[in-house]
């Protein structure tokens, strides 16, 4: 890339870091369609842009497979050199998702491990972080925003919020060798 990179602007991202690179997928941006799914949608979040620690410049690298619809207020975190993404919200109005998906950042390819469904709440901003426990690897989410569940779990908490949102303490262990939740 030559010349001065033209930066987007957008909120509701997340800027993991592997190796040394940034990485910057998804968010509001102003080029975002704030509909479900669209061609143009998916061709504004088939783009990661890194930043190397190395030579200070930005670039954009164009993804293989298909990127998650919950484009901002996802939870994301590493391990190795992928970059786990869950959950987040479409950009339209109170459409969130649950969905787990991976971005290999050797090949820049997606994978979705676990779709959309209705045995975990639909949320964003989320936490998220990676773990190892008795020699198996896992994934941590905590809590999170969203429309009320189908599914109430008892041993969490489910507090309404504004606008109809609830606000919840749930913790999912989602164990990357089986393909599990637990």
């Amino acid at each position: 890339m030559s010349g001065t990179y033209k930066f987007k602007g957008r909120s509701g991202h997340s800027a993991p870091v592997i190796g040394g690179s940034l990485y910057l997928w998804g968010g509001t941006q102003p080029d975002l369609p704030l509909v479900h799914d669209s061609p143009e949608k998916r061709k504004v979040t088939s783009t990661v842009e890194t930043f190397s620690f190395s030579s200070a410049r930005w670039s954009s690298h164009l993804t293989r497979g298909t990127p998650p619809l919950g484009v901002s207020g996802y939870s994301c975190t590493t391990f190795r050199s992928n970059i786990y993404y869950f959950a987040g919200s479409c950009g339209h109005y109170e459409c969130f998702h649950n969905s787990l998906n991976v971005l290999n950042t050797l090949t820049m390819s997606w994978t979705q491990l676990h779709p959309t469904d209705e045995s975990r709440m639909k949320k964003g901003h989320a936490e998220m972080l990676s773990l190892k426990f008795d020699g198996t690897d896992y994934l941590f989410i905590v809590g999170g925003m969203g429309p009320a569940p189908a599914v109430k779990h008892p041993q969490f908490q489910y507090e309404q919020f504004k606008r109809g949102r609830v606000i919840t303490n749930e913790q999912l262990l989602y164990n990357l060798s089986d393909g599990e939740f637990k």
